[in-house]
């Protein structure tokens, strides 16, 4: 398993807007491969994205097949670079059911 956290300075409204256009993608050309864990949450800074991946090739797939696509569907201009991300190897993984709060 690759698990990384990236830490965003933008407002948690860009994570929604790119998030939604993510989902619009994916529900069009298919799933994610390999994607076991997300989520996002607004911090002092912008936001937060925590992701858990069965590899990180896989994540890197989807970086390239996917994530273009949806960024250039979601209206939000280019950015800078991203932010570097912060690695671990997760021990455990337990996903029981997707949630999404209204809280953001």
């Amino acid at each position: 398993m690759y698990g990384y956290t990236l830490h965003f300075p933008a407002p948690i409204e860009v994570y929604l807007t790119m998030h939604r256009a993510i989902m619009e993608t994916v529900s069009e050309e298919g799933e994610v491969e390999g994607l076991l864990l997300h989520y996002a949450y607004p911090s002092d800074q912008g936001f937060d994205l925590v992701e858990v991946w069965e590899s990180k090739e896989q994540l890197e797939a989807f970086n390239r097949d996917v994530f273009p696509r949806a960024m250039a569907r979601s209206g939000l201009p280019p950015g800078g670079p991203m932010p570097d991300p912060v690695e671990f190897t997760p021990a455990v993984v337990m996903t029981p059911r997707a949630f999404s709060s209204d809280a953001a």
